[in-house]
Order: structure tokens, then sequence, then C-alpha cells
């Protein structure tokens, strides 16, 4: 008796799960009949009338009940915006939690209402804009379906209020068409709405999505349908920002002996051409107030890759960022003007973008560098790509890069990429599946320069399983891209290339633990990696075998063992040591120890230890990080690596390989920020201070003042020095 009434709960709860998912929920728009005053408070009598989407499904810690927090949200427009109204109730008395008050806060990690726009129903990419009980805004772009969450690079001109009241906070948004890219004349747009509520530990969506998926997976929206289309926009819509700065710099190391002033003007603009496709032409551009990356050790033999950081390369940088994946990429951003050590001036640079109709996208970026000392010539970098919907969340994309040296109007030392590629998402993105073939030239016209593979993830609440193959050919050369293993430091200081196989899996599977109040789940991952020749010839392997515990505020622990036999085609020398390893195979066990505290807490904080073999000798490494959010006005984090190296033949020698970097960011309000960076760097031999002040005086609109040194830590000296005034602003025409 007592199996019969397991069975029939089992079955009820399993048909609440498949109805919940397979509806399909729907919120009607109608014009508004008066002004909507940007207020945070619903006191319009349009508000009264409108429309409500509330009954809200929670995401976590559950996804088959209905949210405590309760949500209401209202729709409505006029000829120039679109209104988004919401109220947050939260019968829990205590503090909201907010990171900062800087603009494009961390959705997981704060307080917060978010809205994901999905205008083409294509299922593959979309527009987010949140809030938090501050009134801080958070923009952002999605792409790829929403599976990798939301870029919040983007910036956009958009306004939104809060109010706090007792027992709940409210929010207006008015978002212009013009910001808005869609389809005209369409009048059912794919929408959802979410809702993190930190206090309680929920997050909620109006459309639900399953436990274990992003908030944003646009797989999961409901529909927003509008009573008349958004009609069509007439003319060309015009945005300039023009910037002006100052700088005084001064590169001791490099033998200036005395400051440069450098004064600088350019020019950002943006014509948005259709409602979906936009034109953006930068003149000179400025990137003097990105921040800084933040460092790591790196003791492995390739380059490791950081972020895209500068504006003009991020809006639908899908079509150009996005091809191939993060190991074999034929065209790299930061590539664009030397980011890092050795930055090159541009120019100017124009991007095409955008949506040409429902089924196609088109992406066409040329930036133009200028010649330098120590660079041979000006450079030139194009790339085009187009995008096929072919069915819903999937595309084939095809593209061609190049890129050209110039010695006067003569093009020379060219070097070309082209491609086709495949994305596949299933209908709730259980499925994705992606494949490239792509094909490299210089003047030299060599073989072997084709570089191909394949992946496909399956995944669900419990399970996640990978698969995937790449292929690259010694001479697949792409100078625009990112494709580090191919390279590899000869005995002389030279690189070479050597082509190879990669063959990958990974995955994981949780167990629930629904009748606990102190642990959320558990469960078993894996990894294994195995490098081939061309003609499949072992080279090397890597397996990761581990276990993680999440618990129900939001900490997690994972013990991992990793073994490899890493191999060396030249000799190697290891960061800090005084000798280098033969060519060969050398098998390595490391197991590590990893806790995380989550950020719902104002101190919170990771930390990793490991241990095992490097090479010929030993490594234990420990990497940890201290954060404290002091209100919403200051937020504070002091991070730190260590690697030491022991234990290794005489002649090696030992290594103690140590980074601290410690964070400052002190929010005056929701317009006027400080930001401070101190990096101790070991390993580069550099001690580098940053410290940024940003007041956004208008939308879009910024005053930046950067401050810029780096010393030489052995013996301590000053490396270089930069200050810069820079004040950019946003005007619509």
């Amino acid at each position: 008796m007592r199996k019969s009434i397991q069975y029939i709960l089992l079955t009820m709860l399993l048909c609440i799960e498949l109805t919940l998912f397979a509806q399909v929920p729907s919120i009607r728009v109608e014009k508004t009949d008066g002004p909507i005053m940007i207020d945070g408070i619903l006191d319009e009598v349009f508000w009264s009338k409108a429309e409500t989407a509330a009954s809200f499904y929670m995401t976590y810690p559950h996804d088959t009940l209905f949210a405590f927090s309760k949500t209401e949200v209202k729709v409505t427009y006029d000829d120039k915006s679109l209104y988004i109204a919401a109220i947050c109730h939260d019968e829990i008395e205590g503090d909201y939690i907010a990171q900062s008050l800087k603009r494009d806060f961390s959705f997981p990690v704060n307080d917060a209402f978010a809205v994901f726009f999905d205008p083409f129903s294509d299922g593959s990419n979309g527009l987010s804009f949140s809030v938090n009980p501050f009134g801080v805004q958070r923009d952002g772009l999605i792409s790829s379906g929403g599976t990798r969450g939301v870029t919040t690079s983007w910036d956009a001109v958009w306004y939104a209020e809060v109010y706090r009241g007792s027992g709940y906070w409210s929010l207006e948004m008015s978002i212009p068409f013009k910001t808005l890219r869609y389809k005209n004349d369409v009048d059912i747009w794919r929408v959802n709405f979410a809702r993190n509520d930190l206090k309680r530990n929920e997050t909620s969506t109006w459309a639900p999505v399953p436990r274990g998926f992003n908030v944003a997976t646009l797989a999961y929206n409901g529909e927003m349908v509008w009573d008349e289309a958004p009609q069509k926009r007439q003319g060309v819509k015009t945005s300039l920002s023009p910037y002006v700065a100052a700088g005084l710099s001064r590169d001791i190391e490099g033998g200036e002996d005395k400051a440069k002033f450098k004064p600088n003007a350019g020019l950002d603009a943006k014509f948005d051409l259709t409602s979906s496709l936009n034109l953006d032409i930068t003149i000179n551009p400025d990137f003097s107030q990105v921040e800084v990356d933040e460092q790591v050790i790196n003791l492995d033999r390739f380059e490791i890759s950081f972020p895209e950081r500068r504006f003009f390369f991020l809006e639908n940088s899908d079509l150009f960022a996005g091809l191939g994946n993060s190991r074999v990429r034929p065209f790299f951003s930061r590539r664009v003007g030397g980011v890092g050590s050795a930055p090159v001036t541009i120019l100017g640079g124009a991007k095409l973008s955008g949506k040409i109709n429902s089924d196609w996208r088109i992406g066409l970026l040329d930036v133009q560098t200028l010649k330098e000392e120590g660079v041979d010539d000006a450079q030139n970098f194009l790339v085009a790509s187009v995008a096929r919907k072919v069915m819903e969340g999937s595309q084939v994309k095809a593209f061609f890069t190049n890129k050209s040296a110039f010695n006067g109007d003569d093009p020379k030392d060219y070097n070309r990429g082209t491609g086709v590629e495949f994305d596949y998402r299933s209908k709730r993105s259980r499925i994705r599946a992606h494949s490239y073939l792509h094909y490299a030239t210089t003047e030299e016209k060599l073989k072997n320069a084709v570089a191909y593979g394949a992946k496909a993830r399956y995944k669900t609440t419990k399970l996640n399983f990978f698969l995937g193959l790449d292929a690259v050919g010694e001479n697949y050369i792409t100078e625009m891209g990112f494709v580090p293993r191919l390279y590899h430091e000869d005995n002389d200081g030279n690189t070479q290339r050597i082509g190879y196989n990669q063959l990958r899996t990974n995955g994981n599977y949780w167990f629930f633990l629904k009748h606990s109040d102190i642990l959320d789940y558990m469960g078993p991952f894996y990894g294994f990696d195995l490098f081939t020749g061309k003609t499949w010839e072992y080279q090397e392997h890597k397996t990761k075998l581990g276990w993680e515990i999440a618990f129900m505020n939001s900490s997690m622990l994972r013990a991992t063992f990793e073994e490899s036999n890493p191999i060396l085609f030249y000799n190697f020398t290891l960061s800090g040591l005084d000798d280098s390893f033969s060519p060969g195979n050398y098998h390595q066990n490391n197991f590590s120890l990893e806790y995380d505290t989550g950020k719902r807490n104002r101190v919170n904080g990771r930390a990793e230890m490991g241990m095992g073999q490097r090479y010929l000798g030993k490594e234990f490494s420990i990497e940890a990080e201290v954060n404290y959010r002091a209100a919403k006005w200051g937020a504070f984090g002091i991070n730190m690596t260590n690697s030491r190296l022991y234990s290794f033949p005489e002649e090696y020698g030992s290594a103690n390989l140590f980074l601290l970097g410690t964070r400052a960011e002190i929010s005056f309000s929701r317009n006027i920020f400080w930001t401070t960076f101190l990096q101790y760097n070991t390993q580069k031999n550099n001690f580098n201070i940053n410290t940024r002040f940003q007041w956004r005086i208008a939308p879009m609109s910024d005053l930046y003042f950067v401050v810029t040194n780096n010393y030489i830590t052995d013996p301590f000296e000053t490396r270089n020095w930069s200050v810069v005034l820079k004040a950019n602003y946003w005007f619509d025409l």
C-alpha cells in the first residue's frame, strides 16, 4: 500500500513538472493612454488597468513549486518607449543584498529583477535589462540562446527608478524603442521575467526555467502579445559620442628621461539603419578607462586569454569573437590594437552588424592601426560573417578574415581565413551542438592549413555530458586568432607549429537531497582529454575525477584528482627554475580541495589547495580570496595565489611564485565610483597600481580620471606610470 501511495505521489509530481515546463505563459501589452513618470511608484491610473504577470515559478532551490517571493509585472508602451513595472513583495526583514551601486552588477549575487527579450523569437540572441532594490541598472546582450548568461559589457540608454516600501520594493523601467533590437511589425515577442531574492535564497521566473539552466535561457521564454505591433522606424537614428583626453606618462624602463604630455580626441558614432541593423564607427578610439586585467600565475606551456572589455568590439560580438571555440578562434579581438604589454594605436574602425530579416544576421568589422616604433607596418584587420537561421535556436555561419600589413598603399604579408560553422540547440536547450571547418592561408600558401571540430552537450537538471573533437593542422595560421596549443618555443627561442587532434569529454551527475535543510546536492564529475598528432599518434592525456557537494547556504565543497602526462617537444623552463626540462612525457598526479562560501554574506570567499607532481619535482599551491561588502557603498577584496616548486633535482633549484591582488570599489552614489587595483606578481617581477575615478554625468556620458603605476619588484623601482583625464558625452540626434 505504501509503495502504491509513493508511486502515485511521484507520478503526480512528474505530471506537475511536465505541465509547468510545457505551458507558455503570455501577457498582453496595451498602449498607455497617459504619461508614465519613472519614479518607481505605480500610481499612474493605467497601471491599475494593465494585465499582470504573476504566479512566478521557483528555479532555485527547487523547480517544481511556485515561488514563495511574490512578484507582479505589468507592461505598457507609447510611441517612444516600452515601460515595465514590477512589485517585488518581501516579507523578510533585513537589508537587501547588493554588492555595490555600480552599474552592471552580477545578477546571481544581488537582489534584483530582470527582463529577457527575444524579439525575433529565434531562441539565439536577445537583450536583458535588470535593476536592483537601490535602482542600479544592469543591461547586456544575450547570445548562444542565453545558455551562457548575459554579457554585461554592453551599455545602452534606458531609465529605471525604484521605490522601497514596507514589505515590498517596486520599480519602473523606460526602454526607448531605439535602444531595442526587434523585427518590425511583429505583434508577439518572446520574453521572460526573473526575480532574485537572496534573503530567502530563492530565484524565480515568470515562465518556468528548469533548475541548472541559466535564467536567461531564451528557450524557456513566455510571450508578450502587443495590441499593435511596434511601428516601423522612419529614417536613420544617429548617436554621437565624442571624447577628449589628456595624458601624462613616462616609461622609465624604456629609457624615457622625462614625462610626455599627450592630448587626444576622438569620436564614436552609432547609426541605427533599421530597428535591428546598426553601423558603429570609431575614429581614434581611446581605451584608457578600461579596467586592467586581473593577473594570474601561469605555469602552463601556452598562452592564456583575457576577456575583451573594449566597448566597440562587444555588441553582436558572437558574429566575430564567437567563431570557433575557446581553443580554436579564427578571430580574437584583443589581437586588434595589441591589448596588453605592447598596445598599438587604432586609427579607426567600422562595424556593421545585426539582423537584416528574421532569418539572416550579418557582421562586418574593419579596423586600421597606425605604424609605430617597433611595428613594421600599419595593419588592417577585417572580419566578415553571415549567419542563417535554419530552425529555432540553430544557425549556419560562414566567415572571412583578413589581416594585411600596409607599406604605402600596397597590401602585403596577408593572413586570411575562411570557414563554415553550424550551431544546434534543441527546443528546450537540453542538447547543444557545434561543428566547424576552417581554412587559413598566407602568401606562402602552405598545406595542412585546415582546422575542424565538433562538440555536443546534453544537459538536464541532474545530468551534464559533453563530448568534443578539435583537429588543427600545423599551418592553420591565424594571426588574428587564438590557437594557443599550436605554438611551441624551440630550443633557440623560435616559435614552431605542431598540429594536433584533441578528443575531450566531461560531465557530472547531481543527486539532489530534497529532504535536507543543509545539503542541496552532491555528485561526481569527470573530465578526460586525449591529444594526438595529425596522424593520430599518441601525444598526451589528462584525466580528472572529482566529487562536489553544494550546501543550501550557497557554499560549495569540491575535491579533485587529476592525472596527466604532458609532452614537451622542445626544452622547456618552468617559471622560476634554473634549468630546462628535456623533451618527452612527464607523468603527474595532483589532488586539490576547494571551498567556496558563496557571495550571500557580507564576508565571503573561496580557498583552494593543491599538491602533486610538476614535471621532475613537486608543486604545492594555494589560491584564496576574501571579499567584504560594506552595505551597498563599498566592496573590498583581496586574493592570493602562491605556487611553491620544490623537490626538483639540484640543477633545477626551486621557486616560490607569489601573486597578491586587492580590489576596492567605493560607490559614492549610483553615478560616482572609485575603483582601485593593486597587484603584486613575483612571476612577472611587477607591482601594479591602477586607480580609476568615474563620474557618470549623464546617460552614457562619463568623466574618468585614471592613474596607473608599474614597479619592478626586485629591486623595487618605478617601471612606468601614466595619468589620464578623459571625458565623453553621448548625443542622440
